[in-house]
């Protein structure tokens, strides 16, 4: 499976369901705290400047839409 990184921040509603997404359906994730100062940077190289931010594998996904994640998730599986 691709390696799958959140980017988030504390109060973001899609960035919840995002993670609760990812949660239920049993996919390893790694959670990625914007407010840090070692997420900002994270962030700052994926060229996003809000969240939520998806990367999975070298694919990035602004915004939460689940169809499109699963479709950068299976792409050539």
């Amino acid at each position: 499976m691709k390696r799958i990184t959140l980017f988030t921040q504390k109060n973001c509603a899609h960035c919840k369901d995002a993670q609760q997404y990812m949660k239920t359906k049993g996919y390893p994730f790694r959670l990625v705290d914007v407010a840090s100062p070692q997420g900002r940077k994270e962030l700052s190289r994926t060229g996003a400047r809000s969240v939520p931010v998806i990367k999975v594998g070298d694919s990035v996904l602004m915004g939460w839409n689940m169809t499109k994640f699963e479709k950068l998730l299976h792409d050539n599986d």
